[in-house]
C-alpha cells in the first residue's frame, strides 16, 4: 500500500502538498492507524446479531443489548472520550483499540451478564474510535500547517481504504465462519488480533497532540458548551452529524431482521451475510470516490442535500416494500452509497465549524441527541416498518438543517464564498478556547 494515493499531478497546490514531507508522513501514518482500527471494528459487524442470536437470545434482548451499548457511549463513553482533548488525542486512540479487546473477549462468552458487559465496553471505545481519530488528524493536519485539499485528500483515501479492507473483511467474515470452525465468533477473535497490531502501531509512530491541555477537567466541557450556545451553526452541524449517525446505529441492528423478514423473491437461503456485509462495503466505497469530484464542484453543504434525500428515499423502501428482498437489498446498497458520500463529507463539514480546542467534547456532545433517537427506537421495539419510516423521518429533518446551514454565513463572516470555496480554521494555540478562531478561505476547485 503506497501513501501517496490519489494526487493530482496536474495540479500545483496539490502537487506542493503531496511533495510535502510532513504531508506525506501524516497521511501514511494516519492510514494505516485508522484503516487497521477499521478493520477491526467492521469484523465485528457481519455476525454480531447472528451470533446473539445463535445463543438463543430473542430480538427484544438483543436490541437490549445494542442499547446498553448505546446508554454507555452517552454516559461513560462522552466522559471518557472527553478527556482526551487534555490528555492526549493519540492515548485516547490506543485506549480503544483495549477496550474493543475486552469487548470481542466477552463475546466469547455466552453468559447474558458477560455479553451485557462487553456492551458497556463496546460503546466506551465506540465513542473513542468515533470522536478521536479524526480529532487527532485535525489537530494534526493543522499543526504542520497543511492545505484544506491535503485533508481532503487524506479523508477521501481513508474511508476508500477502510471500505477496501471492509469488502476484504466481509469475504474473511464468511470464509472464518464456514471453515475455521469456531462459529459466529471467529471473525471477532480475529478482531482481537488487528487491535493488538493497531496499539502497536499507534504507540510507536503516532505523536501526542491536545485540545486545550491547560484546560481542568471540566473546561473543555465548558468551552464546549459556549461555542455551542454562542454559534447556531455548531448546533447545526451537531443536529446533522446526530440524525444522520442515528440511522446508521439502527441500520446496524437492523439489516439482518430486515432482510431475514423479506420473504418473498428471496434470493438464497440461509443468506450470506458475510457476501452481503462485502456488498455493503464495495457500495460505501463507491460513495468514497465519488466524495472527491463532489467536493471539489461542489459546496460541501450543498451536494449533501440531494445525498440526505437521496437517503431518507432508500430508508423508505424497506417500508413501502418490506416483504421483496431484491428490493430491500438494491435499497440498502443505496443506503451505504450515500453514507459512503457522507462520512468524508460530514468530516469536513465539521473541520469547518468545529474549534479545534474542544473539537473531542462536541463530537461527544452531539452523542447525546443521537443516543436519543437511537434509544426510541430499540426501547419501544417497534415493527420494522416503523423503524425505517423514523429513519427516513430523522433524514428529513437533517435535510432542513443543512438547508438552514447552507443559507448562513460561512464562519468567517468577513468571507461570503462561492459554490466552490471551503472555509477551515488556522491553527490556534492550544491554550485558547477555540470559540473565536480565524478562517482560511481556499479555493477547492485547485484540488
Amino acid at each position: 500500500m503506497t501513501h501517496t494515493l490519489v494526487a493530482d499531478s496536474d495540479d500545483p497546490s496539490t502537487k506542493s502538498s503531496s511533495n510535502s514531507q510532513a504531508f506525506k508522513r501524516l497521511q501514511f501514518v494516519y492510514l494505516i492507524g485508522y484503516v487497521l482500527a477499521s478493520a477491526g471494528n467492521n469484523l465485528q459487524g457481519p455476525y454480531r446479531y447472528a451470533l446473539y442470536d445463535s445463543y438463543d437470545r430473542q430480538r427484544s434482548t438483543i436490541q437490549r443489548l445494542y442499547l446498553v451499548a448505546g446508554l454507555s457511549t452517552l454516559f461513560l463513553g462522552t466522559i471518557v472520550s472527553s478527556l482526551a482533548d487534555k490528555y492526549g488525542r493519540r492515548s485516547a486512540c490506543i485506549l480503544c483499540g483495549l477496550v474493543y479487546i475486552l469487548t470481542c473477549a466477552t463475546l466469547n462468552i455466552n453468559i447474558l451478564w458477560i455479553l451485557y458487559l462487553g456492551n458497556i465496553s463496546r460503546g466506551i471505545a465506540h465513542s473513542l474510535y468515533n470522536a478521536n481519530f479524526e480529532a487527532w488528524l485535525i489537530q494534526d493536519h493543522h499543526n504542520n500547517g497543511l492545505s484544506t485539499d491535503s485533508l481532503k485528500q487524506i479523508l477521501r483515501n481513508a474511508f476508500v481504504l477502510s471500505s477496501i479492507s471492509a469488502i476484504a473483511i466481509g469475504f474473511i467474515s464468511q470464509f472464518s465462519v464456514e471453515l475455521l470452525g469456531l462459529g459466529y465468533v471467529a471473525p471477532i477473535d480475529i478482531a482481537i488480533g488487528v487491535y493488538v497490531i493497531m496499539i502497536v502501531f499507534i504507540s510507536t509512530q503516532w505523536t501526542e497532540n491536545y485540545g486545550d491541555k491547560e484546560a481542568s477537567n471540566t473546561t473543555s466541557f465548558v468551552h464546549a458548551f459556549q461555542a455551542l450556545r454562542d454559534d447556531l451553526r455548531i448546533v447545526l452541524v451537531g443536529l446533522i452529524t446526530a440524525l444522520f449517525d442515528a440511522t446508521i446505529y439502527i441500520f446496524v441492528i437492523e439489516w439482518t431482521p430486515a432482510l431475514q423478514h423479506a420473504s418473498k423473491w428471496t434470493i438464497y437461503e440461509p443468506l450470506p451475510l458475510g457476501i452481503i456485509f462485502s456488498c455493503h462495503m464495495l457500495f460505501m466505497m463507491i460513495g468514497s470516490f465519488a466524495f472527491k469530484p463532489l467536493s471539489k464542484r461542489f459546496q460541501v453543504q450543498s451536494y449533501m442535500l440531494v445525498i440526505i434525500l437521496l437517503t431518507g428515499v432508500a430508508l423508505a423502501m424497506p417500508v413501502i416494500f418490506p416483504n421483496v428482498q431484491p428490493a430491500v437489498i438494491v435499497s440498502f446498497f443505496v443506503y451505504e452509497f450515500c453514507v459512503g458520500v457522507y462520512q468524508p463529507s460530514i468530516s469536513l463539514l465539521r473541520s469547518q465549524y468545529l474549534p479545534d480546542s474542544t473539537r473531542g467534547t462536541l463530537m461527544n456532545y452531539f452523542n447525546i441527541p443521537r443516543c436519543a433517537l437511537f434509544f426510541a427506537v430499540t426501547f419501544w421495539q417497534f415493527p420494522l416498518t416503523v423503524i425505517f419510516a423514523y429513519c427516513s423521518a430523522m433524514l428529513l429533518v437533517a435535510f432542513v438543517c443543512l438547508l438552514i446551514l447552507r443559507s448562513m454565513k460561512a464562519p468567517d463572516e468577513h468571507i461570503v464564498p462561492s459554490e466552490n470555496v471551503a472555509l477551515l480554521p488556522e491553527t490556534t494555540s492550544q491554550a485558547s478556547d477555540g470559540i473565536d478562531n480565524k478562517s482560511t478561505s481556499i479555493n477547492i476547485n485547485n484540488e
